[in-house]
């Protein structure tokens, strides 16, 4: 079994950097291995040494994010900040996520990016922004893998959404980050992490306690010439290749003010203004 160091390699055409190799047993199905540095990725490969130089591959693993440990503070709901978790270039700007539990079934989540971060991860090949929910009950994140519950494509000019809980009376945390274009690696596309909640208890209420929540959301759809650029609040939306386009944004109380933009090549600019507003009311 070899284990690699692979922080910041492109492995399309990159090579990763050799850390430790173990001679396994061939009847054992798992062994423990020291990660020498913290705040890095890795991945594992498994396969045969032959006559003690060529490696016959048989499998590799999935690019897995070794964290240090994390001691958040013991009020519930504080985000940590993509500082504790990786390293950024500008330490002047932050990413944080926080997730809040509503009821047994639901959670909020909130975020901030900051744009130096989209940027880079734009650049890397960041095209989809994602959030994961992970059932983190009983595990060890210093060295333990959480079970991913819910993957959901979040639109680039949101900061919050719903997300739902399967079970209640279990610890949860949320990651945000992009998903890569590319080919997949070991099965999945390449993840491009931003930032990481605090763990957070999802309490099932009390037997007999009556709840109601009902939420909105609102759908921005159009189309339009499929070499147009469409610009909704200040956002570039892709257009599929038909021409159409939508936005999905949790709809809150108040107004929303949206100015919807589309450019074409060499032709004026067509501009729509939206305005949307809900009010809530409890009884």
């Amino acid at each position: 079994m070899r284990l690699y160091d692979v922080t910041g390699i492109d492995l399309s055409y990159q090579s990763p950097q050799l850390v430790q190799e173990y001679e396994c047993e061939e009847t054992a199905s798992d062994r423990l291995v020291d990660i020498p540095i913290s705040d890095r990725d890795y991945i594992a490969e498994i396969g045969y040494v032959a006559d003690g130089e060529h490696w016959l591959f048989i499998a590799r693993s999935a690019l897995v994010r070794v964290f240090s440990p994390v001691h958040p503070d013991p009020i519930e709901n504080v985000a940590l900040t993509s500082e504790t978790a990786i390293d950024l270039v500008d330490v002047d700007e932050e990413s944080s996520i926080v997730l809040t539990s509503r009821t047994p079934q639901s959670a909020d989540v909130s975020w901030e990016i900051s744009e130096t971060k989209k940027a880079a991860l734009h650049q890397q090949g960041g095209s989809k922004l994602v959030v994961r929910l992970y059932d983190v009950t009983g595990i060890d994140l210093s060295y333990q893998s959480p079970q991913l519950v819910q993957q959901y494509e979040c639109e680039e000019v949101a900061c919050d959404r719903f997300v739902a809980i399967p079970v209640s009376d279990r610890d949860y945390m949320i990651e945000i980050g992009y998903i890569a274009d590319g080919d997949a690696y070991g099965g999945k596309l390449p993840w491009l992490f931003i930032a990481r909640s605090a763990n957070v208890r999802v309490f099932s209420h009390p037997h007999g306690d009556f709840w109601f929540v009902a939420d909105a959301e609102l759908i921005i759809h159009g189309a339009t010439q499929p070499n147009t650029t469409v610009n909704i609040g200040g956002h570039t939306i892709k257009i599929k290749p038909d021409g159409t386009f939508h936005l999905r944004l949790p709809f809150s109380d108040g107004l929303m003010d949206y100015l919807i933009t589309v450019a074409a090549d060499g032709e004026s600019t067509r501009t729509i203004h939206k305005k949307f507003s809900q009010e809530t009311s409890e009884s």
